[in-house]
This record gives structure tokens, C-alpha cells and sequence, in this order.
């Protein structure tokens, strides 16, 4: 019996999606990696990675993966909601972490698609409640925090 080496089709491989060519998944993307580097910035910031498909009849598939490539999240739906789905799923599933957390209830939230078209994140507790729309948890830091994360903001711009 032969053994061949196993041919892989490199044009398959999972590669960076190309954000120019994507203006809805870059602005989607910004919102997630502001409130990964307010709430989790030992994380790193994510990337999407896109995992070309087999079957000509199915779309390519989108995941949201940390600096290092580790991926979980697939991005079902290309808009700020999907790509925080799949960045929180991502952040679950690699970093065994929950993310991101209500800072009154103390439980996760989850991202969701919020009246106007706007992503939100939604806190399940009780009757539920909007916490904030996703790309601004910075501001539901506590006092302290969250002026913290301003100075290491402007030392990096100044």
C-alpha cells in the first residue's frame, strides 16, 4: 500500500479578511476591539479571519479570532451584533472566560440587535436591560476605571 502526502489546497486556508473591501465588518470589528481594550485588554485585539469554503453553493465562513489566530466565534450575521456574537463566543471558548459582564448583576451579556438597527449589549437579568450599545462599555466602567483607561487613551495618542 502507497502513502501519499496529503495535498492541501492553501487557497482554502483560513486567511485575515481584507476590512477595505468590508467597511461594514471594519466598523463592526472597531466597536468589538474598543470594548475588548476597556473590558478585557489582555485579550489583545481581534481579527476576522475568513475560512473559504468547500462548496461553491455556500458561503464563506467569518470568525472573529484573537492576535495569535485562535478562533471560535463564526460571524453569522455581518453586521456590529454578529461580530460581537462571535467575538464573545471566541473569548468563552479560548480564554474560558465570560465576557463581557453587567457590572450591576454580575452576569453576562450578550449581544443583541437593538431598536434603530443599533448592536447592544443586553443584560438578561431580572427584566432585562440595555447596558450599552456595543463599542461603548468603557462607559459603563466604574469611576476609577474608566478614567484610568482615558489616561492610557491620550498617552497613546500624545
Amino acid at each position: 500500500m502507497s502513502h501519499f502526502p496529503h495535498r492541501r489546497d492553501f487557497a482554502r486556508e483560513p486567511h485575515p479578511v481584507d476590512l477595505t473591501a468590508r467597511p461594514d465588518l471594519a466598523a463592526a470589528l472597531d466597536a468589538v476591539n474598543r470594548d475588548l481594550a476597556a473590558t478585557l485588554p489582555e485579550a489583545g485585539p481581534m481579527r476576522l479571519m475568513c475560512t473559504p469554503s468547500d462548496d461553491e453553493d455556500l458561503p464563506d465562513q467569518f470568525h472573529a479570532a484573537l492576535p495569535d489566530d485562535r478562533r471560535h466565534g463564526s460571524v453569522q450575521d455581518p453586521d456590529a451584533a454578529g461580530v460581537a456574537e462571535a467575538a464573545q463566543e471566541t473569548v468563552h471558548a479560548v480564554l474560558w472566560q465570560v465576557w463581557p459582564v453587567c457590572p450591576e448583576h454580575r452576569t453576562g451579556v450578550h449581544a443583541d440587535a437593538g431598536a434603530n438597527e443599533r448592536a447592544v449589549w443586553w443584560c438578561r437579568a431580572g427584566e432585562g436591560h440595555e447596558l450599552c450599545e456595543v463599542g461603548e462599555l468603557a462607559q459603563t466602567l466604574p469611576g476609577r476605571q474608566r478614567r484610568a483607561l482615558r489616561r492610557k487613551e491620550r498617552r497613546r495618542e500624545g
